[in-house]
């Protein structure tokens, strides 16, 4: 029920020990000068867990002109944390008259300096602490208690030649313990005990005491009639921001099972393909005689279309198939330059004609007036970019509103993703926000990782979001029978005498959906004569030496060329 602990008993432990390891006997701890000043502490327990404290100083001698005591505010405890105290209420009276108090906080601690000028008799000081009631370790089988810890003799500029006290408190106490000494190495105090019929209440005696010892008094009373009002104040550490327990997994799997449940709810919802359940050809190889076909295109689907539609964005690939198209439709001729100099790049200028076969969508015109206007210099290869950026963005409005309007998608793919990009961007800055505070102020961090990964999935899926309806979906798989044709048809089947005219209205769809070479092979391999082929195709002209055997790497040279000033715009 209750410990006492006497200072017979502590020496005859320090003999019985010294004579086992064979020492001839304990040095006593020294102690500075003490004076004969005296300390009592009597202290009251409140119900709502405060410790009322006055302590009574007698001095030997004469009063000191000034003495200061230094409560400290904080005690450390394990896993970066602090117990927080209030000491309040602070007064010191001599012979019933208040002296004067100079009170100042820092680091951690509040400085009490008490002036004791013309003051006679004992000096009492009597303060209010909040925060020395804690919730005890619960014990199976006994009901809930309150730890009351408070150093009751602290921080005294002083020495005491005897300190002896003891707390009202409002119930039994089922345990009390008290040490004494340099903070770094306390032990048991002189005298303690309580919990007994004789003695109910917390009480003890010790000393000597040196300037800036302390006196621990520890106890325990029970929970119903103390509530704990300790203060746990945690210091920030990555480690503790980023906590890895059970709690802390439950916490981040949570939002990232749910989170990710709800991303594919969105695409599947949003962003996935409505189901086409039939096909549309794009183009066809159609029989024209004994072992010939010709290629033709359906539904009126422009190079353009088919790189919008199979991959939902407008790109570089997309506006050279479209100029290769105007090319080979008739609408401008793609003139290659002759070179200054062997080692020089090549260059190609374009020529603008009277006209072409079929329509002109607006984006194809707006294209077409960028780099062959019907007034002006027409631009150059080398110079693209200076003349397709100004109408680079209205081409890729007006194709993304062609494959809206063609019924491709509902809306257009751009604003889509843009749409959901703004979305994806807010929830990862709010996830980061998240996260500095969950770093900052809790040692949920992990929870914060898994709230930033869900915001850049939301990134990520946006780019996918765009979604075709079902006659897009018809068309898809349109575009991929045709690829897997381009790959697989043979060349060498084309109408003869129109070799030249059939393989170049391939090249187009060739450039976008794959099989160029094989296509560009064939038209080398319709070269019939070794002369000069600088003007063999309609759509392309060349310096006068020039074969349909260098066709390839001219056209290889012109599309690099032409995505390379495009990417770099």
């Amino acid at each position: 029920m209750s410990r006492l602990f006497t200072r017979p008993s502590r020496l005859l432990a320090a003999g019985l020990l010294g004579a086992t390891l064979g020492l001839g006997g304990l040095a006593a701890p020294a102690h500075a000068e003490t004076g004969g000043n005296t300390m009592q502490v009597d202290g009251r327990v409140l119900p709502d867990g405060r410790l009322e404290v006055t302590e009574t100083i007698t001095f030997a001698g004469e009063l000191p002109r000034q003495f200061e005591q230094r409560f400290a505010l904080t005690e450390d405890t394990l896993d970066r944390a602090h117990y927080s105290f209030d000491v309040d209420s602070v007064t010191a009276k001599a012979g019933g008259t208040d002296l004067g108090l100079t009170i100042t906080t820092q680091d951690e601690a509040k400085t009490v300096a008490v002036n004791t000028s013309g003051a006679k008799g004992p000096v009492t000081i009597s303060y209010v602490v909040t925060g020395a009631a804690r919730e005890a370790a619960p014990v199976a089988g006994e009901p809930a208690r309150t730890e009351v810890t408070w150093n009751v003799l602290q921080g005294l500029d002083v020495p005491l030649s005897q300190v002896s006290g003891g707390i009202d408190t409002p119930g039994a106490i089922s345990f009390v313990n008290c040490e004494s000494g340099p903070v770094q190495r306390l032990s048991p105090c002189t005298t303690f005990g309580g919990g007994t019929h004789g003695s109910p209440q917390p009480s003890f005696t010790d000393g000597p005491r040196a300037a800036g010892e302390v006196i621990t008094l520890d106890f325990a009373v029970p929970g119903s009639v103390v509530a704990p009002n300790a203060r746990i104040e945690h210091k920030w550490s990555l480690d503790r921001a980023f906590s890895v327990n059970r709690n802390t997994l439950l916490a981040s799997l949570l939002p990232l099972l749910l989170g990710g449940a709800l991303l594919f709810w969105l695409h599947r919802r949003a962003g996935r393909d409505l189901e086409g359940h039939q096909i549309t050809p794009v183009a066809e190889f159609t029989p024209v005689g004994p072992g010939e076909s010709s290629f033709t295109v359906l539904h009126d689907v422009r190079p353009g279309h088919v790189g919008t539609v199979a991959d939902e964005r407008v790109d570089p690939i997309d506006v050279t198939a479209t100029l290769l198209d105007l090319a080979v439709r008739g609408w401008l001729r793609i003139v290659e330059l002759p070179r200054d100099g062997a080692h020089k790049a090549l260059d190609w200028t374009f020529e603008r004609t009277a006209g072409g076969e079929g329509d002109l969508r607006p984006f194809e015109l707006h294209l077409l007036d960028a780099v062959a206007p019907a007034e002006g210099p027409a631009a150059a290869v080398s110079t693209i970019s200076e003349a397709v950026t100004p109408v680079v963005e209205r081409v890729q409005h007006e194709l993304y509103a062609d494959v809206v309007q063609r019924g491709w998608f509902d809306r257009s793919p751009e604003q889509t993703r843009s749409r959901w990009t703004m979305l994806g961007w807010a929830t990862l800055v709010l996830a980061i926000i998240a996260t500095i505070g969950l770093v900052t102020f809790t040692t949920f961090g992990l929870v914060g990782f898994a709230l930033t990964a869900l915001a850049l999935g939301a990134l990520l899926i946006a780019q996918e979001m765009p979604r075709r309806t079902t006659h897009g979906s018809a068309l898809l798989a349109g575009l991929s029978a045709l690829a897997s044709q381009l790959r697989t048809q043979p060349t060498a089947q084309l109408p003869t005498g129109r070799e030249l005219a059939e393989l170049s209205r391939i090249l187009p769809y060739a450039v976008v959906l794959g099989g160029r070479e094989r296509w560009v092979d064939a038209l080398v391999a319709a070269d019939d004569d070794d002369t000069p082929d600088g003007d063999d195709l309609d759509w392309y002209r060349a310096p006068g030496d020039w074969h349909l055997r260098d066709l390839p790497d001219s056209l290889n040279a012109f599309i690099v060329s032409v995505q390379g000033q495009l990417f770099g715009r």
